[in-house]
């Protein structure tokens, strides 16, 4: 696959945590903006209790062949955290399903993958990205979005955040 957006598009929300709701409905919450902050008082490696990651990806139907995964890796050295194969016979049943709906004016010929990933407990070893791939059988990758992880530091953590800096043990 090349890297036509035309093909295959998507994006990734980093947050602390997802829940399922009655009537089919996602909620997200302490979704992050731009960056994740940490006090620069924090050592290296720490854990957060929980994590999420909801992959959101957006494909033409019949416009690529092979299979996928979606990647997550963390730091300079881009060491692989997560991985999610997506299996392209897997999603040829999902396109036969849409397929029914043809006939529909209003039929799109997209498939949706909504993904999301939990890391309980996550570990963060250093600065740097978070980033969110998805890499085709061709070699080809998709960026699907990534967050930095930075530390500020104590005094200017505390008005930045408006939270305390909690020592730790």
């Amino acid at each position: 696959m090349d890297q036509d957006r035309n093909k295959a598009w998507g994006f990734a929300l980093f947050g602390d945590d997802v829940r399922v709701e009655l009537g089919g409905k996602t909620s997200l919450m302490g979704i992050y903006q731009s960056d994740m902050l940490f006090p620069g008082s924090m050592k290296f490696p720490f854990l957060l209790p929980k994590f999420i990651i909801q992959v959101m990806y957006y494909e033409m139907v019949s416009a690529i062949d092979g299979d996928l995964v979606f990647r997550v890796t963390q730091g300079s050295k881009h060491d692989t955290i997560a991985e999610m194969p997506i299996l392209r016979k897997d999603l040829r049943v999902a396109a036969t399903a849409i397929g029914n709906e043809e006939a529909s004016e209003d039929f799109e010929r997209i498939i949706h993958i909504r993904m999301p990933l939990v890391l309980s407990p996550f570990q963060i070893t250093e600065v740097g990205r978070l980033r969110v791939r998805a890499h085709y059988s061709d070699g080809a990758v998709l960026k699907l979005g990534s967050i930095a992880i930075r530390q500020l530091p104590d005094d200017e953590f505390r008005v930045v955040t408006g939270l305390p800096v909690i020592p730790q043990p």
